[in-house]
């Protein structure tokens, strides 16, 4: 069974629903939200991470986001955990921004790693740092090689947890077991967490002893995304992996183009009318749409 950490479970990594617009300044649509919300809470959730890479922050200016994370903590009420994705490549602006939504009440922080910057180990150290000792809240370090061009080597995020207590969680997405099972024996003395960042990791993650996943599965298919993690999180390895069988399909068509791109097109299709990401992203592909249909269809979803 995983140790019982600082942080753990699944939560959704929410895709931002926007509005009609050519794609430029489509507002975002608080109201889907809120319905996307209530449908992962239904589902099961330990939580919500809003405005991550999955929500496309990248797309919204800082006001909105804000805005955003403020009209979600009013939504949940108290109800379930929320996570703010408020990184940024400038170590500076991802401080700033930490503090205006430690203000709004949100005081857990998913924190990517500078992206285009591409910095050397010591300077990840050197921005984690400075944010860590700025900061008061909790920060998770968001590793995703894939988006940032540079990962975040096992030694650096073992650095960080052992000289940081508010760092309290990496967010593993590099997809390199060996080096997420040496972040977890380097910290297993520490209250810290490592969380998968790969749906289709989540099991072997948990089972290496991880202790839950941010997921973008769990926007579409909550109940089985999070039934694999908790069944895992019980050490039920057999149950949990009967369960991430039927979802392996779902996990591959969400990524066959680029995320969030699918989900919203599977959101939609399930009924939460989240619309079309901005620009520069787009919706999918016909022949994404056909094969996201199948999937759907086949996992019930959807009639």
């Amino acid at each position: 069974m995983a140790k019982s950490k600082v942080f753990g479970g699944c939560y959704p990594a929410l895709v931002t629903p926007m509005g009609d617009g050519d794609g430029l300044t489509n507002p975002v649509n608080q109201e889907a939200m809120n319905k996307l919300i209530d449908y992962v809470l239904k589902g099961g959730v330990d939580g919500i991470l809003v405005a991550g890479c999955t929500g496309h922050a990248t797309s919204m200016t800082w006001d909105e986001q804000v805005a955003l994370m403020k009209n979600c903590l009013d939504h949940v009420s108290g109800k379930t955990k929320v996570i703010a994705g408020d990184g940024s490549n400038c170590t500076r602006e991802a401080i700033d921004a930490a503090k205006k939504i430690e203000d709004l009440g949100i005081t857990t922080h998913l924190q990517i790693s500078p992206y285009q910057n591409k910095p050397m180990q010591e300077g990840l150290y050197q921005h984690y740092a400075q944010i860590a000792s700025k900061v008061d809240g909790d920060i998770i370090v968001y590793n995703v090689p894939g988006r940032t061009a540079k990962n975040i080597d096992a030694e650096t995020t073992i650095r960080l947890a052992k000289e940081f207590s508010n760092i309290v969680a990496v967010k593993e997405a590099s997809g390199d077991m060996e080096q997420i099972k040496k972040i977890i024996a380097g910290t297993q003395d520490l209250d810290f967490s490592v969380v998968s960042g790969d749906d289709n990791l989540n099991l072997e993650i948990i089972k290496a002893g991880g202790t839950g996943g941010i997921s973008v599965a769990a926007n579409v298919d909550p109940g089985r995304t999070c039934d694999v993690v908790r069944l895992a999180r019980e050490g039920k390895f057999e149950e949990a992996r009967a369960v991430d069988a039927k979802l392996k399909e779902l996990y591959r068509v969400l990524f066959m183009e680029t995320n969030p791109q699918p989900t919203h097109y599977a959101l939609r299709k399930i009924g939460i009318p989240v619309g079309v990401a901005r620009l520069p992203l787009i919706d999918v592909t016909d022949g994404a749409k056909k094969e996201i249909d199948k999937v759907l269809l086949d996992l019930r979803l959807t009639r």
